[in-house]
């Protein structure tokens, strides 16, 4: 990533974030300039940005005195008791609390859990928690800078400077909607923490690594003390705040996310068709069938996005919800025509009718061109009969004068 000069709020937003790692204690200074905004931000991270502990399930092979593995991860808090978190610490069958600054201990449990996101939604027990104040959608851009908190050390939060460096979606990245880019130095336990823009507002969470950035690159640096370590500078994927709040309303309300459903079965590989995608299957009692979708159909469009492949039209489709109504352009021989459809739910969908063998498909276009070469038939008959009768009237015509 080339050099860039850092701007105003973000030298400012290092300082504060440098000073409050350095003494987490400290009160809230009551200042009058708009930098209160980026301390006041920071500063809430002492009851937003929580430990989360994770304990398995007793093992029956585990001897008497064998140590105990436990996870320890960061967690930001949602709402007065949910706590979201990576979904590596939902272990099944496992024991959880959330540690706050000061020894208090939590207790917690599993909402639900989005593996294909790697998110998961706690619940905690006891007194309701400080969220914190979450920026609006699509409110950080590339090039911004922001500040990475994490917290598994409890009572002192690890906290970095980076860079928001791209946006959209990652075909290494499980998840299909829209995914954040920071490159930033950060230490273990980064996945779960909080990001905050340069006002101090949450804006994502670290959700994984994308690997190691490049060597060139300067926009990152640890703003704690790394007692002698260096780190190394990281490409985090993040989720925004917007898909996040989607994601956890379905985990509260289902236990997991639920995803749009269409019913079809589409041709994929090959070259890129530019002449939409070929629908190959057509699950019975789908929202597409029930709109009218049949095998053979073309979709060249989805609510004015035009389809060029299978994957393209999967992508669109995962952008909304169950329950959601979107319209398609579909090419069905020589017609073509807008058909609209309701989603359903990804969740329990049954399996699409599989594809016809290439004998099926064959058999199929010979049965096709044999109804046109028949309609074709037909149409010069009556053309011909169209024809007759004025040649007659001409032939006839002298024979009146």
């Amino acid at each position: 990533m080339p050099e860039t000069r850092m701007s105003a709020a973000a030298a400012a937003l290092a300082v504060l974030l440098l000073i409050s790692s350095r003494s987490f204690a400290a009160e809230i200074l009551p200042l009058k300039t708009d930098d209160a905004t980026l301390l006041i931000g920071v500063d809430s991270a002492r009851t937003s940005v929580v430990t989360v502990v994770a304990m398995p399930a007793p093992d029956p092979r585990q001897r008497p005195g064998d140590p105990v593995r436990r996870l320890v991860g960061t967690g930001v808090v949602l709402s007065p008791h949910r706590v979201l978190t990576t979904s590596s610490l939902a272990l099944r069958g496992g024991t959880f609390n959330v540690l706050l600054g000061g020894g208090e201990k939590r207790a917690a449990h599993v909402k639900g859990v989005d593996r294909q996101s790697n998110v998961a939604l706690f619940e905690v027990e006891g007194v309701a928690l400080q969220p914190l104040r979450q920026a609006l959608p699509q409110s950080i851009a590339i090039g911004s800078w922001v500040a990475v908190i994490a917290n598994v050390n409890i009572t002192r939060p690890q906290i970095t400077l980076g860079r928001v460096v791209g946006r959209g979606e990652r075909v290494d990245f499980p998840y299909s909607g829209e995914i954040v880019e920071i490159e930033a130095s950060t230490y273990p336990g980064a996945s779960g923490g909080a990001v905050l823009n340069e006002t101090g507002e949450w804006v994502a969470i670290v959700v994984g690594r994308a690997g190691t950035a490049s060597e060139r690159s300067s926009g990152s640096a640890i703003l704690g003390p790394t007692d002698g370590r260096e780190e190394p500078t990281d490409l985090l994927v993040a989720l925004p705040v917007d898909q996040l709040q989607r994601i956890a309303e379905d985990l509260d309300r289902f236990g997991s996310v639920r995803r749009a459903f269409l019913g079809i079965q589409l041709r994929r590989g090959g070259p890129v068709d530019t002449l939409g995608v070929l629908v190959e299957g057509v699950v019975a009692g789908s929202p597409a069938e029930n709109a009218g979708l049949k095998a053979g159909d073309r979709v060249l469009a989805l609510e004015g996005s035009v389809i060029r492949s299978a994957d393209e039209m999967t992508s669109l489709v995962r952008t909304y919800r169950p329950d959601d109504e979107i319209e398609m352009t579909i090419s069905r021989g020589s017609d073509i025509f807008p058909l609209r459809a309701t989603l359903g739910a990804a969740v329990g969908a049954p399996p699409a009718t599989p594809p016809p063998g290439r004998q099926a498909e064959l058999n199929r276009l010979k049965r096709s061109l044999r109804k046109l070469e028949e309609e074709t038939r037909k149409l010069e008959e009556q053309i011909k009969t169209l024809e007759a009768p004025a040649q007659i009237k001409t032939l006839e015509a002298p024979a009146h004068r």
